[in-house]
């Protein structure tokens, strides 16, 4: 059995633990929250580490320390938002540390980078922002022994979509509660392809309904395709309920899809459910799974400033045909790595526990 060592809220219970949770796997894992249980009475002899240390304050290593005296192998399933130089200080304790996303440039990791993310430390140096509470910097410089060890996992695609934010908070109280397990009861019900792909009977020309976050450095991205739609016609912004949010999804011909904290974002993956053409800064630094971001397949690559996102919404727009099949392609390639997901998990589990 491996102990699996989780923090859990919304998005592990119903997206980054969901490979856990694979019906041929139900009686592998034992769940736990408490770190003192893995130190104290936990008799595995591999720990699994999910989301932990998910804030932006440095890692505790003295309970990595006395982890890795307490087990034979440990594996680290990083639930950060940004392909990144996060938590590479871990590298000495772990003996695989997987990421969502992962830089095509392993030279990335090596470099500091603001914000420990390469699109803000873009934007800084670009822009010369600075954030008033900057996170601290990764000093740390992997051998490359140990950038070996960084592997890619999988992204918040998996889980459940389309979200619903009050059932889910209720499965996640239940799971700290009981189980998680038991939480995940509570889920919206499945994959069902949309109605049609961003056909020509949507109203709305673009969803582009998001918001800034609290940095400058990550936020700029956002601020730059806020200024840019302000007052322009195609654009549905601005905030709404829940449930206007996710039928203004499916009345979308396109969606716009900013990085967050991250570059993935579930706003990705609700476009692709409900068949809108998702529009998003370029995605070619970096590599993930489910992976929905081949140029001009599954997705339409942006300039990082949108000063090429007038001319693609344009072209797009009087273009039913192609926007259809950029939509309709996102959702196959998204429904067959979804279901590839079994094998996928498999490799990664005999990776993780294969010495």
């Amino acid at each position: 059995m491996i102990t699996v060592l989780a923090y859990y809220e919304r998005i592990s219970v119903y997206h980054t633990m969901e490979p856990f949770f694979l019906p041929r796997y139900r009686g592998l894992f034992h769940f736990t929250a408490s770190p003192e249980y893995c130190l104290r009475r936990d008799r595995n002899r591999v720990l699994f580490m999910e989301r932990w240390f998910k804030n932006d304050l440095p890692p505790d290593l003295d309970l990595m320390r006395r982890l890795r005296e307490r087990y034979e192998r440990i594996v680290f399933f990083d639930g950060y938002a940004a392909a990144g130089t996060h938590l590479l200080e871990l590298l000495p304790y772990v003996d695989i540390l997987y990421h969502k996303a992962l830089f095509n440039d392993q030279g990335l990791y090596r470099k500091q980078l603001y914000n420990k993310r390469l699109f803000a430390d873009y934007y800084a140096e670009r822009y010369q922002i600075r954030d008033d509470e900057p996170e601290y910097p990764q000093l740390y410089r992997p051998t490359d022994d140990e950038l070996a060890k960084i592997r890619l996992s999988w992204n918040i695609g998996l889980g459940d979509y389309p979200r619903r934010h009050l059932p889910q908070r209720l499965g996640v109280l239940i799971s700290r509660l009981l189980s998680p397990r038991l939480g995940r009861l509570i889920r919206s019900g499945g994959e069902t392809p949309p109605p049609d792909f961003s056909s020509e009977k949507r109203a709305t020309p673009v969803h582009a309904r998001f918001g800034l976050v609290d940095s400058r450095s990550v936020a700029m991205q956002r601020k730059l395709f806020i200024d840019l739609i302000a007052d322009h016609g195609s654009f549905a912004t601005g905030f709404v309920p829940q449930k206007r949010y996710y039928r203004d999804l499916y009345d979308a011909k396109m969606t716009l899809s900013p990085f967050g904290w991250g570059e993935v974002c579930f706003r990705d993956f609700e476009a692709v459910v409900t068949g809108s053409m998702l529009l998003k800064p370029d995605m070619s630094h970096l590599r993930t799974w489910p992976d929905i971001y081949i140029p001009y397949e599954t997705y339409v690559p942006l300039s990082w400033d949108g000063d090429d996102l007038f001319e693609k919404v344009d072209y797009y727009l009087s273009r039913p045909k192609e926007r259809s099949r950029i939509a309709a392609g996102a959702f196959e390639q998204y429904r067959k790595q979804r279901h590839s997901l079994p094998e996928r998990f498999e490799a990664i589990l005999q990776e993780s526990i294969d010495r």
